[in-house]
């Protein structure tokens, strides 16, 4: 099995890209923070009055809903818990997925089981870091890194791997090393 590490991901490819966080939770959080701090250019998505909305701004951000994360962004992180994320992407992040561009979850539930259905012209991509994202931040801020899956589900560019690898590298990941997986075995393991 390959092991990816810093040395071994570019992640140039991200330089031009936007990236959308949609959730500021245990892993929206770290992995928004922690992309940001690698120098990602990152929008953060939330539902408007909510929770998390408040705390963003605490941390420095400017948050939209998430559809108008969506619009502005190359790369969508589905990072709200799996039950919410059905609604969330047929009310608002599905109107905004053009071709090209790349959806990536954190745990491959709803793409799996097809509770999720994206278009045919869009990456599908995960980044499933193995730890919850408080020590996620906290490994990232101390040098360090927590290992992460990635997986392909949908390749439309060519560059999906490619773009998974560097989102794992910018959380921080590609320092403790990042595994290539699949959605069924990183379901199913999870689930289990």
């Amino acid at each position: 099995m390959k092991v990816y590490h810093d040395k071994d991901i570019d992640g140039s490819i991200l330089d031009d890209l936007t990236v959308a966080v949609l959730g500021y939770g245990s892993q929206g959080r770290a992995q928004a923070l922690n992309m940001r701090d690698s120098g990602v250019n990152v929008v953060l998505g939330l539902r408007e009055g909510g929770k998390s909305w408040k705390k963003a701004k605490e941390d420095g951000w400017e948050p939209m809903t998430h559809l108008e994360a969506a619009e502005k962004a190359d790369i969508v992180l589905m990072l709200m818990p799996d039950m919410a994320q059905p609604t969330v992407w047929g009310e608002e992040v599905s109107l905004a997925m053009k071709k090209s561009k790349a959806l990536q979850f954190a745990h491959g539930f709803n793409i799996h089981f097809g509770e999720i259905k994206p278009p045919e012209d869009i990456d599908v991509i995960m980044v499933a870091p193995k730890s919850p994202g408080p020590e996620l931040r906290r490994q990232y801020e101390a040098g360090f890194g927590v290992p992460s899956l990635v997986a392909v589900h949908q390749d439309a560019t060519g560059k999906a791997l490619q773009k998974a690898l560097a989102i794992a590298k910018a959380i921080g990941s590609g320092r403790a090393g990042v595994l290539e997986t699949t959605y069924q075995i990183e379901t199913e393991t999870d689930l289990f």
